[in-house]
């Protein structure tokens, strides 16, 4: 995997980096939220929080990485927009969007979007010990708690007083469902990253209750996957499996476990984890690329960069648990297939979104609130990390 890693700090350094580092937006703050397909940049396109939160991670990711002195002057750029922007000083927490001037224009509240800044801000105190990010990131973890959370797990969006509202952003396929499988997972991770650098008792039982709920609730013991969109009462609302999901959690759940250290969660975690990789392999996985997902048994068969980006990763993690050759190989073959379809070789692009499955791509935007830098930068930054640390999870 050594020439692996190489091709991949290569394209993080040469291709990711330099192209999220153009959308600064140097008069109003933050980042540019809109590019389309043929590269035209929308300076005026609405900001989300989402999307600032992973390039905070992102830039901040960098510097851990390498001590890269522009990534971090990005970050700090990413935060102080996060800071004065899209933080609500009035009733706490971060908008769902801003304008391209950081002024509020869609002020719900999303359990989801609070997850990436604690996300976000986490990675950044990584990467400057700045304590007021800390705190920030400490403050929307209280908020969660407070706000979010019942006695059956944690609930999705919100009004910006922090009123409960029907689940519009994180439904799917016209159905409203009240929990999410996605919205757990990444409560999850931005948990995992917190405690990392906060070993709070607090904290960590949220994580330790986080675990129940996806070995009990959202864990399918019969079909080895993750149910998707539930009801209050965690009955599924909709027949979805999320291939990409599947596989970046079987690796999420994992790094949780290595973090809190907590031996009993790490024997039921780690097995359940692994069943989940090789179902994905066995049923799912082919050299040209993962699906994307199938939904009321009908499968959405394009290649979609995220899901990709998280195999990769995935598989590798598969195989550091068991040294399974045929997880290295997936690993490997996910990757040329994203150096051969995914990667947009165009003069000052990035990735495309999705292509079909001749590898042709899908007409969409390259830069929008969903679209981000932090699956694919995240895998550059995960495989060269796992190989220069030797890194084999027990």
């Amino acid at each position: 995997m050594d020439k692996i890693a190489q091709e991949m700090y290569k394209e993080l350094k040469d291709r990711i980096f330099p192209f999220w580092s153009k959308l600064k937006d140097e008069e109003n703050g933050g980042f540019y939220g809109y590019v389309d397909y043929d590269l035209n940049v929308d300076k005026k396109a609405l900001k989300g929080s989402i999307l600032n939160s992973r390039i905070l991670w992102f830039f901040s990711a960098i510097y851990c990485l390498d001590k890269d002195e522009k990534a971090l002057k990005l970050a700090h750029h990413a935060y102080k927009f996060l800071r004065d922007n899209v933080l609500d000083k009035e009733n706490k927490g971060l908008y769902w969007m801003v304008d391209y001037k950081g002024e509020p224009v869609d002020t719900r509240k999303h359990t989801y979007s609070q997850a990436f800044g604690i996300y976000g801000l986490a990675q950044y105190y990584k990467a400057t010990g700045n304590e007021e990010a800390l705190n920030i990131a400490i403050d929307l973890f209280n908020i969660i708690e407070r706000n979010c959370k019942d006695e059956n797990g944690y609930l999705e969006e919100f009004d910006r007083n922090w009123n409960l509202k029907e689940n519009c952003e994180l439904s799917e396929h016209g159905v409203i469902s009240s929990r999410t499988m996605n919205t757990h997972l990444h409560i999850l991770e931005a948990y995992t990253l917190l405690y990392d650098v906060w070993k709070d008792d607090s904290l960590k039982e949220s994580i330790k209750y986080l675990f129940k709920i996806f070995k009990n609730k959202i864990y399918s013991e019969d079909g080895k996957y993750l149910k998707v969109f539930f009801d209050d009462n965690w009955d599924t609302t909709i027949d979805i499996k999320s291939y990409g999901h599947d596989i970046e959690a079987s690796w999420l759940l994992d790094r949780a476990v290595n973090v809190l250290g907590d031996e009993g969660i790490r024997d039921v975690t780690k097995k359940y984890t692994m069943e989940i990789a090789e179902n994905i392999l066995n049923n799912i996985y082919s050299p040209e690329g993962i699906a994307n997902e199938t939904v009321e048994g009908k499968t959405d068969t394009s290649r979609v960069w995220w899901v990709q980006a998280e195999s990769v990763v995935g598989f590798f993690n598969a195989y550091q648990k068991t040294n399974d050759i045929r997880f290295i190989d997936a690993s490997k073959n996910i990757w040329e297939y994203i150096k051969r379809y995914l990667i947009d070789k165009r003069d000052g692009s990035e990735w495309y979104w999705k292509v079909d499955e001749n590898g042709k791509p899908f007409e969409m935007p390259i830069v929008e609130p969903w679209k981000c830098p932090y699956h694919n930068g995240r895998m550059c930054i995960e495989i060269i990390e796992r190989v220069k640390n030797n890194e084999v999870s027990r």
